[in-house]
């Protein structure tokens, strides 16, 4: 799990740019155990883009946060 499988990471940009953290990355091996790392996916056989990948991570942590124990 490093910044190179992160589906967040924009590669077209140069020098490569974090959406998460919104800062450019020089050394992909830079986020070992990022607790961002997102997995790259597809969609009718193509890659998302990294705008869809934080938009998809966003709504996952939102729905986490409405989980837990009914009063």
């Amino acid at each position: 799990m490093d910044c190179s499988a992160c589906g967040l990471l924009d590669m077209k940009a140069a020098p490569a740019y974090c959406l998460r953290f919104k800062k450019p990355i020089t050394d992909k091996g830079e986020g070992q155990d990022c607790i961002y790392f997102f997995k790259e996916k597809f969609e009718e056989g193509e890659l998302l883009t990294p705008q869809q990948h934080l938009l998809l991570q966003d709504q996952e942590f939102r729905s986490k946060k409405m989980q837990g124990p009914l009063k």
